[in-house]
């Protein structure tokens, strides 16, 4: 199976380099910043799960230089894909199919509407990680876990290729019967996650020890699942017990990738998770007070900066 991930950031470049070293054939498309970066300092991962090096990892910048994909991973920030489809979608002919790994629901509809529903693989990944200031990936959570399953009946064939190839790295991995539900539990969750991190410049610990702070978690899963509910997604209590037992056992000094971007000075996805979130709720008639709060504070701290 011929692999083209778009972006090899702190997600992209982290699955692509331990499906890699399970010995995938990966290529990774990116920028000439980003080209530049994997020519003169390779690809490391250090991380918590065990460190790995790609000295001259695969790369290319032009679409033409790559025949015959099987399977485009998306790993791009959401805020970046409408205006970079364009760079990209030469990769996609009629044998390829795409897994996004993109946080949030609102690019389904994108990549449904330019590919059809049945070259959409349902897909999310759940990991810590970032980028240092070489271009190499920290991983500091034990978390690092792609599912992924059908969206249509073609995709049953490159979702069993996947997860054997899935199975043999150094990675969590699900083929999952219920993905639109494992898409909503991940949206649920990091929409709370992101939005109480960067809104109130505070990592896990905070959260799970201060008592009205954990309530506020809470209460924006709680507004989360309704959502979801109206959306037909059948998320349940259960659901948001999970979702904190996820923070219960993260690092004191975790965060979301949200707010490393905010204190990093770089764009971030409050448009396209809590934006797009609130933007559901309204169609829904759905009172999201917390939502709605974390929405404003955050658009108010990115005015600022």
């Amino acid at each position: 199976m011929k692999i083209v991930i778009v972006g090899a950031g702190a997600v992209g470049g982290y699955f692509g380099a331990r499906l890699h070293e399970a010995g995938a054939n990966v290529t990774f498309f990116v920028r000439e910043n980003r080209a530049k970066q994997l020519k003169h300092n390779g690809l490391h991962i250090n991380s918590v799960k065990g460190n790995s090096i790609w000295e001259q990892p695969s790369y290319i910048t032009d679409t033409n230089d790559i025949k015959d994909v099987d399977l485009v991973i998306l790993a791009t920030k959401g805020y970046h894909l409408e205006n970079s489809i364009n760079s990209w979608k030469a990769l996609i002919s009629d044998r390829t199919f795409l897994l996004p790994l993109l946080n949030g629901v609102k690019h389904y509809s994108i990549l449904f509407e330019q590919f059809g529903k049945e070259k959409v693989i349902g897909g999310l990944a759940n990991i810590v990680s970032t980028l240092d200031d070489v271009g190499h990936v920290i991983h500091t959570s034990k978390v690092d876990k792609i599912t992924f399953g059908t969206l249509h009946p073609q995709q049953e064939p490159i979702c069993e290729t996947l997860a054997k190839w899935t199975s043999q790295a150094n990675i969590q991995a699900t083929y999952s019967d219920k993905i639109s539900e494992a898409i909503w539990e991940k949206y649920m969750f990091i929409t709370a996650f992101s939005g109480v991190t960067t809104a109130s410049d505070v990592t896990t610990g905070p959260i799970r020890e201060v008592g009205v702070t954990k309530d506020t978690f809470m209460q924006l899963l709680q507004e989360m699942k309704a959502i979801a509910n109206a959306e037909g997604v059948a998320l349940t209590d259960k659901h948001i017990e999970t979702a904190w037992k996820t923070m219960e056992v993260l690092p004191e000094q975790s965060t979301s990738s949200m707010h490393q971007d905010f204190r990093k000075g770089l764009p971030i996805e409050v448009d396209y998770l809590q934006g797009f979130a609130l933007q559901l709720a309204q169609q829904h008639q759905l009172d999201v007070p917390v939502l709605q709060t974390i929405y404003a504070m955050i658009k108010a701290k990115s005015y600022q900066t």
